[in-house]
């Protein structure tokens, strides 16, 4: 039976590079909030030889699972999703802490809401990163404000990166040129305007506490995603079965995913406030 909804059970997947430093200072965020005791079971995967981090995983009292190398991030991902048997997998990289101030019923709230999304069909993955605070390398906001004026600052905008100050022509003519690029970037807008649902009706629906976003206007990224164990091995399966891999798993995930294929399934995103930084 699951802990958290009835009997769904949830596994963490920590994909973790050669770097057992960062993983030590994240699995003691863990321990500190107390994640690990909302979830049914846990895994860090890491790239063959890296003795360190095993060891660092075993001193937590959490199973370590080798990826080859030459599979990278790919391969890390099939390595989970095969090691993990669990109705839904979160994934996170092994320097995505938990923000100090979520503990016990805000923490688990979240997770909850993360899980009750997919149990009832209404997101296909939820995203879990804590976007609207502190800094991030990703520049979600950012990619946004340079095809797109942000017409409200969402008052959950903590200045996490900077924006575009482009004039608005200038953010126009950028659209008129890149009208894909531009169109994928729709999603990100969630994380700066006050009413992401109003500017873009078409695309995103507001939810209580966040926000379903169609895929065609919001590509993957490798950030923390709580997402059906299946799907994911779904998704797996078409790279491997797409043109040109000949069976083989593709290295860079991101690149792979966001394809025309992805835009087209017009899957439902999920995204809360999150527990990530």
């Amino acid at each position: 039976m699951g802990i958290l909804f009835q009997d769904k059970k949830i596994g963490l997947a920590l994909l973790c590079d050669n770097a057992p430093y960062t993983l030590a200072m994240t699995l003691a965020s863990y321990e500190r909030t107390g994640l690990l005791d909302y979830l049914d079971a846990a895994c860090v995967v890491y790239p063959e030889g890296g003795g360190k981090v095993e060891h660092t995983a075993r001193i937590c009292g959490i199973p370590a699972v080798p990826s080859s190398m030459e599979g990278g991030f790919v391969g890390a991902l099939a390595t989970a999703v095969t090691t993990l048997d669990t109705d839904y997998v979160l994934l996170a990289e092994d320097d995505c802490m938990v923000w100090e101030h979520l503990r016990g019923e805000t923490l688990e709230k979240q997770l909850k809401q993360a899980l009750g999304l997919l149990v009832s069909g209404q997101a296909d993955m939820v995203r879990l990163r804590h976007a609207w605070r502190g800094s991030t390398r990703y520049k979600a906001a950012y990619t946004y404000s340079y095809f797109y004026p942000v017409e409200q600052l969402a008052t959950l905008w903590m200045h996490a990166e900077g924006l575009s100050e482009a004039p608005d022509w200038i953010k126009s003519m950028r659209r008129f040129f890149h009208p894909v690029r531009s169109k994928r970037s729709i999603g990100r807008c969630v994380y700066v305007e006050q009413n992401p649902h109003l500017r873009f009706p078409q695309y995103i629906r507001k939810i209580e506490g966040g926000y379903i976003i169609d895929s065609e206007v919001f590509e993957w990224t490798n950030q923390p995603t709580l997402i059906a164990r299946s799907r994911m091995r779904q998704i797996l399966a078409g790279l491997a079965q797409a043109q040109g891999n000949i069976g083989k798993l593709p290295q860079d995930f991101e690149n792979a995913v966001n394809n025309p294929r992805w835009r087209d399934a017009h899957m439902n995103i999920g995204v809360i406030r999150g527990i990530f930084t």
